[in-house]
């Protein structure tokens, strides 16, 4: 609930404390005011005060002789700012433009803003000082008694005591309460805080002041307005009756609020008010009885700022969060939220850190969805194309969101992580979350946790991985419950490495039943002794091996006859070394030092047959293939000790990788500007161990038996301060024109958040048959689908005049001519909102980057996003599209908030 404070002349009077050894006392301030020479010529009277218990007593005297002319004080007084501040907002007074800021200035300057709010400052010995422990200092052009404990300064009134600052054109200083009263062009400066007015009350021991006619200026928090009455305490937390703030320029007006209770604690980074309205160019947008919004960092329970969206197949989307500071170290947020044609939803979060733990816990329920409104779907559904169960699958269902996230064990031995994310079914991010195409083309939730030990030598481990499916199509990976290794390394006198690993995990399936599939336990031991010479101009590492694989496996979906407990061993050495050579070169007038960097790397693993994990089951998984796949060749493959990913198979091998890389290294900076890296691989035997024997791995068998690989070549390049480009390319040894995979891509990032992006992709797949029945008379196949990929991408945030920024993406499919996604839009971002509005075009498959033949259904929107800066926004959805599409957005967004 909003504080209530009481009226500040009743506060200032419960304030005083009657015994309070009187250094500030009024009348004694008026013993250090400047007298005028003229009043000095015709009354040549000089104010005479000593020490009288608790006061000062003071009277004046004649003094022989013309006129004593003051000195000036040892510390002078510090000005509050010229005098043609008069009739000036208080934003309007510390207004400094861009153009006048300093470099660091410049630097913190709030993102879209022309400038920024600077406070003078102060250099005297006593502008840090607590009022409480500072004298106060007085000038004014004329000064008199109106009674015996009243002094009145008239005329340019300057006050100073310690950090605080008073001007007016008018102040009485009652000696009895050490109060103040002040009129005209009155200007309140505090640390963070500045306050003008045209009537004000002050208690000067405390800070405690009421003005009217007022407006104010919080410089860190970058807010601003006007109140017809402020009433602001010891502490700096201002109440505001009849008032309004805002986060613009001084100029501008795009967005204020109005309460006719606003009260405002830069102490804790909030703001509540009663009975407030939203502004947007003057005009009334938004009324609600009580609001707590954030003006700062801090944290603070409350509702936070509220969101709408609106969506073909969701219709209108409110959600109203409510945030609970429950203590220091957990706080929680609870969203109510409405979708009109989906049903009312709650969502939580709550997050706790300890001295060894950080955790998030979210949740979300929607009871009974009413499956959306989509009128392509009713139009299909309509002609009869789909049925209405096939249109609104999730129709009448409760849907839910489980997550926890958990990481354990900072700065000790021990550790603890938790990944885990569970949904009610396959389209619920789709549904009910963003509509990124990166969600869309995510096949698989991971559910991970893991305990550890880090040793000095070792490192053991326990983890539970587990995958839920996002794709009705997509393959189910095995369970791993649970997998338990044992890591131990050391570094041994003359160079030597030992390396013990042991891996135990045991896989099981949740449609093993359904489909016969094969499960087991599997133990992996890795042991490895290595040399490690390295020196400036080069290094040597020859190494051994030995690396055993064994199962249980259970017998129930095994063919008859096949090995429960198949078991290999295999020996294996390798030779990895390379030379470092440097020459010195000067380039466009610049010095750089290029690097010579061939490498070589020998591998050699007996071959033991492991075909009893080929085709021994009887379902439709019929080889033990746990976690194992084929890796995607590259450079960086070239120096591998192995060519799967997983561990169901141990390589045999005998081969000779070599590599060379050049660098261009700028000798002044230190800056690596070019590298560029190519290499092949020998091979001496054919290789025989294979994941699988079935006709789709017929090309992968053909490749094991040639005797070199492709090629492959790296580059990366930084071409000036804020442009980089990358490039990987693949092409085979035998035909320098086919390239089997490659990639190129150019991106910039400056530090004004500019953004270009360009890249392209090309992946050489052997195509599908669509029908492996379907043969003509030649026994060619009548039709293929197609999946080789060749896809390019586009992508920008670019200015384009003042404040508007233009945002565009165009990532298309060259090898089916199709769109994946198109979006341009617009963004605004000045000094107190931002808006952004961008129209889309998407392929809503998960499936889209792959096959042709599905039917895909392309989807449109556009979507809106209007940030009050201080506040909140409306259209979050916005961000996280752009955040997935564009790279490097990220990046900006969190960098010019």
């Amino acid at each position: 609930m909003a504080r209530r404070t009481p009226l500040l002349r009743q506060q200032i009077q419960r304030a005083l404390r009657p015994h309070q050894t009187p250094r500030l006392l009024a009348l004694g301030v008026l013993a250090s005011l400047p007298v005028t020479p003229l009043q000095a010529a015709e009354q040549n009277m000089q104010w005479h005060c000593k020490p009288a218990g608790d006061s000062w007593a003071c009277d004046e005297k004649p003094a022989p002789g013309p006129a004593y002319k003051r000195p000036p004080h040892s510390t002078p007084p510090p000005q509050s700012g010229p005098r043609s501040t008069r009739g000036l907002s208080a934003a309007e007074i510390d207004w400094v433009a861009e153009e006048d800021l300093t470099p660091e200035q410049l630097a913190a300057m709030p993102a879209g803003c022309c400038g920024s709010y600077i406070a003078p400052e102060r250099s005297d010995s006593e502008a840090t000082l607590d009022p409480e422990a500072a004298p106060l200092r007085a000038e004014a052009d004329s000064s008199r008694w109106l009674q015996q404990n009243t002094a009145v300064l008239q005329g340019d009134v300057k006050l100073t005591q310690g950090y605080r600052q008073l001007q007016a054109d008018r102040a009485e200083l009652d000696k009895a309460s050490n109060t103040g009263t002040l009129s005209g062009n009155i200007l309140l400066r505090e640390p963070g805080v500045l306050i003008t007015s045209e009537r004000a009350a002050m208690d000067m021991d405390t800070g405690a002041a009421e003005l009217e006619d007022a407006s104010y200026l919080l410089h860190e928090a970058h807010l601003r307005g006007a109140s017809a009455r402020v009433q602001m305490t010891p502490e700096k937390v201002l109440t505001l009756e009849d008032g309004s703030f805002t986060r613009c320029e001084p100029d501008g007006n795009a967005w204020s609020l109005h309460s006719a209770e606003l009260t405002l604690d830069p102490n804790i980074g909030e703001g509540w008010g009663k009975h407030v309205r939203l502004h947007v160019a003057g005009v009334p947008v938004f009324y609600t009885p009580y609001l707590r919004f954030p003006i700062g960092d801090q944290r603070k329970s409350g509702f936070l700022f509220p969101s709408i969206s609106s969506s073909d197949n969701g219709g209108v989307d409110l959600s109203v969060p409510y945030y609970l500071n429950l203590a220091p170290n957990y706080d929680m947020t609870l969203t109510p939220r409405f979708i009109s044609d989906r049903g009312e939803m709650l969502e939580t979060e709550l997050r706790h850190m300890s001295t060894h733990f950080d955790t998030v816990v979210s949740a979300a329920w929607l009871a009974d969805d009413s499956g959306g409104d989509d009128q392509d779907l009713e139009d299909l559904i309509d002609d009869g194309v789909i049925t209405e169960e096939e249109a609104y699958p999730f129709r009448g269902q409760d849907r839910w969101l489980l997550g926890v996230e958990q990481q354990g064990g900072r700065q000790a031995r021990w550790f603890t992580e938790i990944d885990y994310t569970a949904v009610s079914d396959v389209d619920y991010f789709r549904d009910l979350g963003t509509t990124s195409l990166e969600v869309n083309s995510t096949s698989q939730l991971k559910k991970y946790g893991t305990a550890g030990y880090r040793g000095e030598h070792w490192l053991l481990q326990a983890e539970a991985t587990e995958y839920q499916k996002l794709w009705d199509d997509a393959e189910q990976q095995y369970k791993q419950l649970p997998r338990l290794t044992l890591d131990g390394h050391y570094r041994m006198p003359s160079d030597f490495e030992l390396q013990l690993d042991h891996d135990f995990t045991a896989f099981d399936h949740r449609d093993k039943d359904r489909d016969g599939l094969i499960t087991g336990e599997r133990l992996r031991v890795d042991y490895a002794l290595t040399w490690d010479q390295r020196w400036m101009w080069g290094f040597f590492r020859p190494g051994v091996k030995l690396k055993h694989l064994s199962y249980s496996l259970d017998d129930e979906y095994l063919q008859a006859g096949a090995n429960d407990t198949p078991s290999f061993t295999v020996p294996q050495g390798s030779l990895d070394t390379g030379l470092f050579f440097e020459r010195e070169g000067d380039l466009f007038g610049n010095g750089y030092v290029q690097t010579f960097e061939p490498r070589l790397f020998y591998f050699y693993s007996d071959r033991e047959n492991q075909d009893e994990l080929i085709n021994v089951g009887t379902g439709r998984l019929r080889t033990v293939d746990f976690d194992t796949n084929d890796l995607t060749f590259g450079y960086s493959q070239l120096f591998r000790d192995s060519r799967f990913s997983g561990s169901d198979r141990i390589d045999d091998d005998n081969r000779l990788s070599v590599g060379l890389t050049s660098r261009f290294i700028d000798s002044s900076t230190g800056i690596e500007r070019l590298s560029a890296s190519v290499g092949q691989v020998f091979y001496h035997d054919d290789r025989a161990i294979a994941i699988d024997l079935t006709e789709a791995q017929a090309l992968a068998q053909a490749e094991n038996q040639r005797s070199n690989s492709d090629y492959a070549a790296q580059i990366s390049a930084r071409l000036g301060k804020y442009l980089r480009f990358n490039s990987e390319v693949m092409w085979d040894a035998d035909n320098s024109d086919r390239v089997s995979r490659g990639n190129v891509s150019l991106r910039y990032l400056d530090e004004q958040y500019r953004i270009f992006n360009l890249s392209y992709r090309y992946d050489r797949i052997p195509p599908l048959p669509s029908d492996p029945t379907d043969l003509d008379g030649d026994g060619i196949l009548n039709e293929e689908i197609e999946q080789s990929i060749e896809q390019g991408d586009f992508s920008f945030v670019w200015p384009i005049a003042g404040d508007w920024n233009a945002i565009g993406r165009a990532n298309y499919d060259f090898t089916h001519q199709r769109e994946l996604e198109t979006l341009i839009g617009v963004e605004y971002n000045d000094c107190c909102y931002r808006v952004r509005l961008v129209a889309r075009k998407w392929l809503d498959n998960a499936n889209a980057n792959v096959l042709e033949s599905l039917d895909l259904e392309e989807d449109r929107g556009i979507f809106l996003e209007f940030q009050l800066k201080g506040m909140g926004s409306i259209g979050s959805k916005v961000s996280g599209i752009l955040s997935d599409g564009i790279v490097g957005y990220e990046q900006r967004d969190n960098g010019i908030q």
